[in-house]
Formats: structure tokens, C-alpha cells, sequence
């Protein structure tokens, strides 16, 4: 999704909070309401983040925790996918962003749960882990580790335990 840049090339990028309302806490952070992330890739992949609450702490403005999270992907020149998960961890700067809790992928004729995904755009990858059930139109399988290059979409699927098979 996120292409690397080459030296003294700029990627553009717009990111925008929407309805936002900012809600002040006595303690060492804010609390948002409605927020919503919006990126573009240099090659016009649109990544959208968006969650009921978000929590940005004083000491670190770049990573927001948020709850009742969905994000979809863009591709510029393949289907869409959408994500939806109870929480996420959202760094404004590199995009990458950490789902746990109830995490549901979706993506035409493809249905992924799982416990924690990681969409590390740096490194043009997503790692889905804890307890994923794949479900496709004539597949459902149980593992543990499945991984995505976000450009190429091979995937690569795995056990922590070498001796124990995927289902």
C-alpha cells in the first residue's frame, strides 16, 4: 500500500480529522469523538481510518488508541478491503496501525477473523495473528500466522508450532 519513496521524491499524503469534537480531560490527554483518518500513497492508494473515540496522550501526539474502529483500503487496482475491530492503535505519521478485539476482514469472497492484525505500511505489509479463521467460497481454514505483502498480495499462512498443521 505505502511505496517507498525514492530519494528527493515526495509522496503525498492528506490526513484530516472529520467532525471532530475534542473533549478535554484533567488528565495528560484528549479524548476525541468521531475521528477519522484519510491517507494517499503516491500511486493513489486511499487508506480510511475511522473510530467512534480516539485517545491521543500529550507526550506522544503522532499515536492516537482508538475504539469501534473500521478502515478500508483502496487499491488502486484491485478490489477494496474492509476492516472492522473493537480497537486499534493509529500512528499519524507512518499510518501503521495495530487492530486488537473482535477484528473482522473483508474483501469479496473472502471473510478473515482474527485477534490482533498488524497493517505496518512501511514495510508494505499486514500480519493477522491469534486464532484466524479463514473462510473463502469453498475454503475454511484455522491457523495461527497469516501474513500479506499489501503490493503483490502473497500471502503467506503459518503455525507458531512447527509440529501443528494448519486446519
Amino acid at each position: 500500500f505505502y511505496e517507498q519513496p525514492e530519494k528527493n521524491k515526495k509522496i503525498e499524503t492528506v490526513s484530516k480529522l472529520n467532525d471532530q469534537s475534542l473533549i478535554k480531560d484533567e488528565s495528560t490527554s484528549s479524548i476525541i469523538e468521531n475521528i477519522q483518518y484519510l491517507s494517499f500513497d503516491s500511486i493513489g492508494n486511499e487508506y480510511e481510518i475511522k473510530a467512534q473515540t480516539g485517545e491521543i496522550k500529550s507526550n506522544n501526539s503522532e499515536i492516537i488508541y482508538m475504539k469501534n474502529v473500521s478502515a478500508k483500503i483502496n487499491f488502486t487496482n484491485s478490489e477494496s478491503i474492509y476492516i472492522t475491530a473493537s480497537s486499534a492503535i493509529y500512528n499519524s505519521k507512518n499510518y501503521n496501525t495495530n487492530f486488537s478485539k473482535n477484528i473482522n476482514i473483508s474483501y469479496p469472497e473472502h471473510k478473515i477473523e482474527c485477534k490482533k492484525l498488524d497493517l505496518l505500511f512501511s514495510e508494505n505489509l499486514a500480519i493477522l495473528y491469534d486464532n484466524i479463521i479463514y473462510t473463502g467460497s469453498k475454503t475454511k481454514l484455522f491457523a495461527d500466522r497469516l501474513e500479506i505483502d499489501l503490493i503483490t498480495k502473497n500471502s503467506k499462512i503459518s503455525m507458531n508450532n512447527e509440529n501443528t498443521k494448519i486446519k
